[in-house]
């Protein structure tokens, strides 16, 4: 639930809820202080091993290319919702 927690997003989400409400919903998007951009097709065909972190995040934010892809919602939001 990428609404959950927003007002304070950057203390509070781990960092893979920051990455997935990021690239799959637009919010807890780290805004870069630097004006950098990455050629999102050099080292496509191996980019899960060749680009950094930095370089898969900005490339699947902005062209939907070096997404890591889940199977499942990293977040049950119906566990433990009997109980709370």
């Amino acid at each position: 639930d990428c609404n959950a927690g927003y007002a304070n997003w950057k203390a509070d989400w781990s960092w893979d809820k920051k990455q997935w409400c990021c690239a799959n919903q637009g919010r807890g998007c780290a805004v870069s202080t630097t004006l950098r951009s990455f050629d999102c097709n050099a080292g496509y065909a191996n980019w899960k091993r060749g680009w950094t972190v930095e370089k898969k995040h900005w490339c699947c934010i902005r062209v939907g290319r070096g997404c890591e892809v889940t199977t499942t919602l990293p977040y049950d939001c119906n566990a433990g919702y009997a109980n709370w």
